[in-house]
């Protein structure tokens, strides 16, 4: 995927600005590479689908998505001491401003500065996803400082094998990061098929290394006992980010979630599935609306009170590979989404399809997608360069349906 460059092209790859340099010096143990998502597909996204009177909403149309653009640069310093950066894109609506203001009185000059991201346009933007420092001291213990993978959900990916087709259900519906910023260790056992991974960190994902009161914990086991076949334990326990000392006597719940992975490699055949509990990840407000996304653990103010709720739900997936240039694969999920708040809201995806891959780095697939949320609205992270989009009815009584058709893509170098 990746390939020796010069130093300076490396920086300048990755957002960073370097003068002109007629002679560089190769970086013999750097190495770059980009890993891009794609898709041109016709959406139709109905609201209260389960009324004469449903209307399309967006993203309804027909058009080209970037879902994910990577660009990752390596550097191995020695056998035990490495680094990395990783570099992704979103797309901002109205990106933030800055207006600075200078007064003068009794002689001392003060500057301040006001952040607008009202009227500041439409942008996308280049922000880290990873960016840590490794030391292998073992093989049994690998530990990361900085920004870097979480155990759960990139795990699941390895196991799905179609991320770039799907997020993992963890990831997909809020209940997980794929990065966050801490010190994480890893590492297996040997030839005993164990390994492990645990996580401290801030807890509010990688586009947020805001410093908050507590530190997260994430952590997984997996066992693999014969060839081909992986199982998986994890869990999660913290407060998301968001209790800070200004905030810390409020009314507050603890993010927790369970989770178990299983997946199994044969002559072609991919399976598994994955299983979560999430308590008081998402949270709904009313029974009324049923109105699954909010994030808040910690009510907003002194008085305020915040709900408990729980979300349980798995997935399960299965691939066939031809030949090493022809597949198909499928996918279904299932969820409750609000046990406590909102018992009847659910939601319910599936996908299938077929793909070629033509040389080794690229991926086509030809793809549909069905998804339906019951008896309220859910906010999906599936769309384009890091955005999300709303299913659902337009009350706690109707229903929504999202369907799509399209070729997608996977390239690497």
């Amino acid at each position: 995927m990746s390939r020796p460059i010069l130093s300076a092209l490396a920086v300048a790859g990755c957002g960073f600005s370097l003068a002109a340099h007629a002679d560089v010096e190769v970086a013999p143990n750097t190495t770059v590479g980009s890993r891009a998502f794609l898709d041109f597909s016709n959406i139709s996204n109905k609201q209260n689908s389960n009324l004469p009177n449903e209307t399309n909403v967006a993203p309804t149309g027909t058009g080209f998505d970037v879902k994910r653009f990577y660009l990752i640069v390596d550097h191995r310093f020695n056998d035990v001491w490495s680094a990395n950066l990783t570099t992704d894109a979103q797309y901002v609506a109205a990106p933030a401003t800055i207006t600075s203001t200078t007064t003068t009185k009794n002689g001392v000059t003060t500057i301040s500065s006001t952040t607008n991201t009202s009227n500041s346009g439409s942008v996308s933007e280049v922000f880290i996803k990873k960016l840590y420092l490794q030391a292998k001291l073992d093989d049994a213990f690998v530990v990361r400082a900085g920004s870097y993978d979480m155990p759960w959900a990139p795990f699941v990916e390895s196991l799905y094998g179609y991320r770039w087709i799907e997020k993992t259900a963890t990831d997909r519906l809020g209940f997980a990061n794929t990065a966050d910023w801490g010190v994480n260790a890893g590492g297996k056992f040997g030839t005993s098929g164990v390994s492990y991974a645990v996580s401290a960190v801030d807890g509010a994902g990688f586009k947020n290394p805001t410093r908050t009161k507590t530190i997260d914990v994430e952590a997984r086991v997996s066992y693999v006992p014969i060839e081909g076949l992986t199982v998986a334990v994890g869990g999660y326990r913290g407060h998301l980010g968001q209790v800070t000392v200004a905030n810390e006597s409020f009314a507050q719940n603890t993010a927790s979630r369970l989770d178990a992975a299983i997946g199994y490699t044969v002559v072609g055949f991919r399976v598994g599935g994955e299983y979560v509990k999430a308590k008081n990840y998402k949270t709904v407000n009313s029974l009324a609306a049923s109105v699954f996304g909010t994030s808040a653990v910690v009510a907003s103010t002194a008085t305020g009170l915040v709900n408990s709720d729980e979300a349980t739900g798995g997935s399960v997936w299965a691939s066939y590979a031809f030949t090493e240039q022809y597949s198909v694969f499928a996918r279904a999920d299932d969820f409750k989404l609000s046990k406590d708040v909102a018992p009847d809201l659910k939601d319910k995806y599936f996908n299938v399809g077929v793909a070629y891959k033509p040389i080794k780095q690229v991926d086509l697939g030809l793809v549909y997608k069905y998804e339906k949320v019951e008896h309220g609205t859910a906010s999906i992270s599936g769309a384009d360069a890091n955005g999300s989009y709303v299913i659902g009815g337009s009350s706690g009584q109707n229903d929504g349906k999202f369907s799509e058709v399209g070729l997608y893509l996977q390239y690497s170098f």
